[in-house]
């Protein structure tokens, strides 16, 4: 079992968290080998997906050591549970539970729910969560992560929901630690013709903007 703070290393090392749901129970492997081959350090397999904890405890099997595999959709104490029983390292939600909350700093495991609002930042910070997932960032946008880390800059802040490539770079210019990317990463075209060079490429595609958005955050800190 990894540390947290090693696991929050990898959690956000390519600045990409890669959302499988509901695919083709034999084409997750191939589709999570294609992400990793693409630069993304860590999937997330959701809970309302078919076989959903046999699916992540094969993906952790095959990817450990290169990449951390966690479950999404967990909104309740039992689907954590399972969840981490099954080998996940971190645990999202789309809104903000503490019974979650509390499965995962019981077993030592990253959690990040779901929030909309600043005090659902600070309530689910107070309750512990590790990280706080931004949801549906599409509906809020960019501009809203950068106002909200002036007052709290100490909360790592997951923008998700309508991530794409042209929108990406300004969520981690706005402060974004990572952003967590679905359909516009696994195409439903790419997944149907079975195209794991596509979803690998964009990948890469993701990964490179992101490290580009560092790089120019870090660069403009510098000259502050």
């Amino acid at each position: 079992m990894l540390p947290k703070v090693k696991l929050l290393e990898e959690l956000t090392e390519s600045g990409i968290i890669a959302v499988i749901r509901r695919m083709p129970r034999e084409q997750i492997i191939p589709i999570a080998e294609s992400l990793v081959d693409g630069g993304v350090s860590a999937i997330e397999v959701t809970v309302d997906s078919p076989d959903a904890f046999l699916v992540i405890e094969e993906l952790s099997d095959q990817l450990k050591g290169r990449a951390i595999v966690g479950a999404g959709t967990v909104i309740d104490s039992e689907s954590a549970r399972l969840a981490i029983q099954s080998g996940a390292e971190f645990l999202f939600s789309p809104s903000l539970h503490e019974e979650v909350i509390r499965m995962a700093l019981r077993y030592g495991k990253v959690v990040m729910p779901g929030v909309m609002t600043p005090s659902e930042m600070i309530q689910a910070i107070e309750w512990g969560a590790d990280m706080v997932k931004l949801f549906p960032a599409s509906v809020l946008g960019a501009q809203f992560v950068k106002d909200v880390k002036a007052p709290f800059p100490h909360v790592p802040v997951v923008p998700t929901g309508g991530i794409h490539l042209d929108n990406a770079a300004s969520y981690i210019e706005a402060g974004a630690a990572a952003v967590g990317v679905g359909g516009s990463l696994v195409h439903a075209e790419a997944v149907q013709t079975k195209d794991y060079t596509r979803i690998q490429r964009t990948a890469e595609q993701f990964v490179s903007i992101v490290n580009g958005a560092r790089q120019s955050l870090s660069l403009s800190d510098n000259m502050r």
